[in-house]
């Protein structure tokens, strides 16, 4: 069979014309899809919109149906940014990689002074008809970035101290813009992913014992010194010291599930919803699955995005060049550590941080950024070493 090639186009226009050309050639040769990962995938997404459905009942019955309906907008929307991810060829990511994320690093700094405040934070960029987190977008920025360093011969010889030096210097500064946005979940999640990806690329252990402890020093640091991060600290010691107060969310979380049982309440008839967990549609909202569908559905949940994360980690390492590897790999750690940080919190195992369960807690931003993400993962498969499973 004779293989398609990009048309020649003469004009002003004729990069652009080529470029387009050649993404459509991308999608004439590269048509398989990964069937478990996209399966994966679309169960999580409606697993999760039917589960926010049922906890977010609680509003009055003039805007019952508000809540899902947006986050089944946002959830259409995303499912077409993943589509278009999954179509462009993820080695395009490589050359402008620094240049992503320099420009989300200056959307970034902008926050504390333009950005709307939101619970208490100012954390959001609104432009009127949209508003969106940068943080959300700066992790995977860091991701892309960080691949295309790592799989470059430049940067990869993680033994030689000046490249290591240059990835200190860049988490740094994200460590830096999050501060300045109160955003100390965000930062040790970013520094987190960065971290195992070097672990990953062969950091000496010398190297990961400094930023390990540089890491937790600086976290530990930035939790004393502000009182609300201490008391936070101090509560998930003690959540039941003060029930009325900052332990109030804790201890209900730890009722929804404990209440549970191992198989649960019933759809749609949980009671902690109803005024008792403020978070149930955000942070707490694995509470409302374990406390509904019991043990049983929570652990099923976790089993689900065991499995993605599991296909993830073949995905990347079947990839056809280290990019893919690196980037892949880094892709899956975001969704690793969110799941884990979100399921630790609402089981009291780690304290409240505001981290969100991806394809399950409400919000835009992180759910579109998420799907990208996957839909990344998914044109990294098309070019696997493997035959697709």
């Amino acid at each position: 069979m004779e293989k398609s090639r990009p048309v020649k186009v003469r004009g002003p226009f004729a990069g652009t014309r080529t470029f387009f050309s050649h993404f459509m050639v991308k999608i004439k040769r590269n048509e398989r899809v990964d069937f478990m990962l996209f399966i994966l995938v679309i169960v999580l997404l409606c697993f999760g919109l039917i589960m926010l459905f049922s906890a977010s009942q609680n509003t009055s019955r003039e805007n019952i149906y508000s809540t899902i309906v947006h986050q089944v907008v946002l959830a259409a929307l995303g499912l077409v940014v993943m589509f278009l991810t999954s179509r462009l060829d993820y080695h395009a990511y490589r050359k402008p990689s620094g240049a992503i994320f320099w420009v989300v690093m200056a959307l970034m700094v902008i926050v504390p002074v333009f950005g709307m405040a939101s619970h208490g934070a100012t954390r959001q960029i609104d432009l009127g008809f949209v508003s969106f987190q940068p943080s959300e977008i700066c992790k995977f920025a860091l991701v892309i970035y960080f691949a295309a360093l790592l799989s470059s011969k430049k940067h990869s010889d993680l033994k030689n101290w000046k490249n290591v030096a240059r990835y200190i210097i860049i988490l740094l500064a994200v460590a830096g813009t999050c501060v300045l946005q109160s955003h100390l979940s965000a930062m040790l999640l970013i520094l987190a992913v960065a971290f195992v990806m070097l672990i990953a690329a062969g950091l000496p252990w010398g190297y990961i014992a400094a930023m390990g402890g540089a890491i937790a020093l600086g976290g530990g640091a930035l939790a004393i010194l502000e009182p609300y991060r201490m008391r936070r600290l101090l509560i998930f010691l003690d959540p039941f010291s003060d029930l009325r107060g900052d332990g109030w969310q804790i201890v209900n979380s730890l009722y929804a599930v404990g209440s549970g049982g191992m198989l649960g309440v019933g759809f749609g008839q949980s009671r902690q919803k109803y005024g008792y967990l403020p978070e149930a549609l955000n942070d707490y909202i694995y509470a409302i699955v374990c406390e509904e569908l019991g043990f049983v559905g929570g652990l099923f949940v976790l089993a689900l995005f065991f499995a993605l994360i599991l296909r993830g980690v073949q995905i990347s390492l079947a990839a056809r060049d280290s990019f893919g590897t690196y980037l892949g790999f880094g892709i899956v750690t975001i969704v690793a550590l969110q799941v884990l940080i979100n399921v630790g919190v609402v089981l009291s195992v780690l304290p409240s941080t505001g981290m969100q369960l991806p394809f399950f807690s409400s919000g835009g931003t992180s759910l579109i950024i998420m799907m990208a993400g996957l839909g990344i993962l998914m044109n990294i498969s098309r070019f696997s070493t493997q035959n697709k499973i």
